[in-house]
């Protein structure tokens, strides 16, 4: 499990970047850009394609303005991703064996096959419709196969981490309710969706609880680092200071052969429904703040909890 470094040190971190000069360019690009990836005129898609990394196969999902990208997720690699259970063995969805390493399918999805103890699982990226007609939702698909002869007990949770100009501490709201304490849904209470809503109260941007395949146990607004740290013992309790949804389907039996579709859907409420126009942008505002607040963008990007470079 990683282990988070002290604030002392983060601290020190950020005064010796904001030293060295670090440029507001620098500071409006995301935190990692690699990987393989797939757009439309309302997303971009990123997802890691190295199978080295503890994030192999968790994404990054960006506006697509044509000249830039602003991030409607937090912008690095692992922390939008998936949590595996098979009876009772608890794993990331990058740490299962490599079926089929990850691909692009012909620019419409990206793919990664996976295997837990005999039950394969294929995850599916790809852009869907939402509240518009358009395509301006990332679908996010795990389909579980057990290729054993025996039943297994198998439990699957979607992490998603949303960050909206900058900030992973909005509210999330479900039914017209801010909630800024971690809240577990579950049975008949689980929402239809949620958002996310900008300082105009409008959505900017918003998820679709359950899409096709069975329907999930639990939806949670929860701290991230509760989630990642905790796994499928996470109970909320804490009141959130870094936004997270997680949709989990849990302990569900599968027979030799049978197969779980678990489904759930992020993204934009573009403007104008079924014009085809592009969503709009931030940019104007994330120049000026990254012009007048270089030195706090710096220590805020040094001292986020979540590093690719944490402690093992």
């Amino acid at each position: 499990m990683k282990k988070l470094r002290s604030n002392r040190l983060s601290a020190a971190l950020a005064a010796a970047s904001v030293c060295c000069g670090v440029t507001s360019a620098v500071l409006l690009r995301p935190l990692e850009t690699s990987g393989i990836s797939i757009s439309n005129d309302y997303l971009l898609l990123q997802v890691q394609d190295d199978s080295a990394e503890t994030g192999y196969g968790s994404y990054q999902l960006f506006k697509n303005t044509g000249s830039s990208k602003e991030n409607i997720t937090y912008a690095q690699f692992y922390t939008s991703f998936a949590q595996i259970s098979v009876n009772g063995n608890v794993c990331l969805f990058s740490e299962g064996e490599t079926v089929r390493e990850l691909y692009n399918d012909e620019q419409k999805s990206i793919i990664t096959v996976k295997s837990f103890n005999g039950v394969e699982i294929t995850q599916t990226l790809s852009f869907s419709t939402g509240n518009t007609k358009n395509n301006d939702m990332l679908k996010i698909e795990y389909s579980a196969v057990n290729k054993n002869e025996k039943s297994v007990m198998v439990s699957v949770r979607a992490v998603i981490d949303p960050t909206i100009a900058d900030s992973d501490s909005d509210a999330i709201i479900v039914n017209k309710a801010e909630y800024k304490e971690e809240t577990g849904f579950s049975g008949s209470d689980i929402p239809r969706d949620w958002s996310i809503r900008d300082e105009k109260g409008n959505i900017a941007a918003y998820g679709i609880v359950s899409d096709s395949g069975s329907k999930p146990d639990y939806f949670d607004i929860a701290d991230w680092e509760n989630l990642y740290n905790d796994r499928f013992d996470y109970v909320p309790s804490e009141a959130v200071s870094d936004n997270a949804a997680a949709i989990t389907w849990e302990n569900r039996t599968l027979e030799s052969g049978d197969k779980l579709v678990c489904s759930t859907k992020y993204g934009l409420y573009s403007e104008n429904p079924g014009s085809g126009n592009p969503p709009k942008t931030g940019d104007t505002a994330g120049y000026v703040f990254a012009g007048i607040g270089l030195c706090s963008m710096t220590a805020a990007i040094l001292t986020r909890k979540r590093r690719s470079d944490e402690n093992e």
